[in-house]
């Protein structure tokens, strides 16, 4: 029981502790968000925007055991969901930005791109954790 006044939990505990959490972020992530609708040019081909720069900077990547197969119209189509923690004070990142893996110690990550789909936000936490989805029916060339 704390003293009357007092918390059991200091003030700064988890400015404190989230040094910790970046040390295990061990892959490095771009992350972009598309705004606009893009232009089109004088022989009618429309241009989509580019990208903004919303992170870059140190991540982790965990995923789900398993693909999820789901039938989307009459195709099946496979995706899996991985998390991905960014640093604590990066700026917001919002549900459809691209999270881009730039480099990582399993070099099969290195390249990949993921949708973010669940931006998660809390009231107390060491690092900010994004779901994130991957399809795995379309792999682009």
């Amino acid at each position: 029981m704390p003293f009357a006044g007092h918390t059991p939990i200091h003030p700064r505990w988890s400015e404190h502790h989230r040094p910790t959490s970046t040390g295990l972020q061990t892959a490095r992530c771009h992350i972009t968000r598309t705004t606009g609708g893009g232009t089109t040019d004088g022989s009618n081909v429309w241009h989509p925007p580019a990208p903004t720069t919303v992170y870059t900077g140190p991540c982790r990547v965990g995923s789900a055991p398993a693909a999820a197969p789901f039938d989307m119209g009459d195709r099946q189509v496979s995706t899996t969901v991985h998390t991905v923690a960014i640093e604590w004070d990066a700026d917001d990142v919002l549900e459809g930005d691209i999270v881009t893996i730039t480099a990582a110690p399993d070099p099969g990550l290195v390249g990949r791109r993921f949708r973010v789909t669940n931006p998660r936000y809390g009231s107390e936490g060491w690092e900010r954790i994004l779901a994130c989805s991957d399809d795995l029916t379309r792999r682009e060339a």
